[in-house]
């Protein structure tokens, strides 16, 4: 019985957590500035466009990732 329990708990704790990592950063940038998701890759490369975030005042934030 312990066994079928120990084993059950290792496929449900490997099909629970995901097969992969990703980190993701914020800059923080002027909302006059013309920046695109090319703008990820210049600052942080080998990273992706995920969205922009309202800031501060004028600022604006833009999220890169990578996975």
């Amino acid at each position: 019985m312990k066994k079928l329990f120990a084993a059950a708990c290792l496929l449900l704790a490997g099909s629970a957590m995901p097969a992969f990592a990703a980190e993701t950063r914020y800059y923080q940038i002027w909302g006059g500035a013309e920046v695109g998701p090319e703008y990820c890759n210049q600052v942080w490369p080998g990273s992706q466009f995920n969205g922009l975030r309202q800031g501060f005042g004028g600022y604006y934030f833009i999220s890169c990732i990578k996975y």
